[in-house]
């Protein structure tokens, strides 16, 4: 009985199924948050949305560390509560929030912007948003699953430890700096040819 609670495989096998649980209640959060952002952000309009929901003119000339750490608040969030057993409740409420933010905001640019709306929302969200969401989701699973075994150490239970429980998350930075230059360099680059 001994051997088969420290076999690798076993727990490997049992932390996979434990991921995907994460996954689906991470997911459907985040769905529920997108779904609430769309019709708050469809109803939403801006004079001049680009300026003062996006920043472009402060987009382009800000420094690189104020973006980084503007573009990975959501994950900064996520990995700090993965550090409490609160996390196992806080982490899905975070992925709503992101969920709505995003949605929100771009209902809010498809409705304002009369034409392009949909291709603006794409170039300005979609494209930073392919890498910020991966590595939000990338953190988020590792986060609850941490948040869990830490409920389960101070309800006195056994839990195992995990080795290297954060090196997807180190391996998230180098990507998150690629989406904070894309967003920095590009995106005005895209939305000046637009108009």
């Amino acid at each position: 009985m001994v051997k088969q609670r420290l076999n690798p495989v076993r727990h490997s096998i049992t932390r996979r199924k434990e991921d995907r649980y994460s996954f689906l209640l991470l997911t459907l959060s985040f769905l529920f948050g997108s779904i609430a952002g769309s019709l708050i952000g469809s109803f939403q309009n801006f004079d001049s949305p680009l300026n003062d929901f996006v920043g472009l003119s402060k987009l382009q000339s800000a420094d690189f560390m104020y973006l980084f750490l503007n573009f990975i608040r959501f994950h900064i969030l996520a990995f700090l509560l993965s550090t409490s057993f609160f996390g196992i409740v806080l982490l899905p409420m975070l992925s709503c929030v992101r969920g709505f933010a995003l949605s929100c905001t771009a209902a809010t640019i498809i409705s304002s912007v009369q034409g392009n709306g949909l291709v603006m929302a794409l170039l300005v969200l979609g494209i930073p948003a392919v890498l910020s969401l991966t590595c939000f989701f990338t953190i988020s699973i590792d986060g609850f699953g941490n948040s869990k075994r830490i409920l389960n150490l101070v309800r006195g239970n056994s839990a195992s430890r995990v080795d290297g429980v954060y090196m997807r998350t180190l391996a998230c930075i180098p990507v998150l700096a690629v989406g904070t230059i894309f967003e920095m360099k590009f995106v005005p680059y895209l939305v000046s040819n637009l108009k």
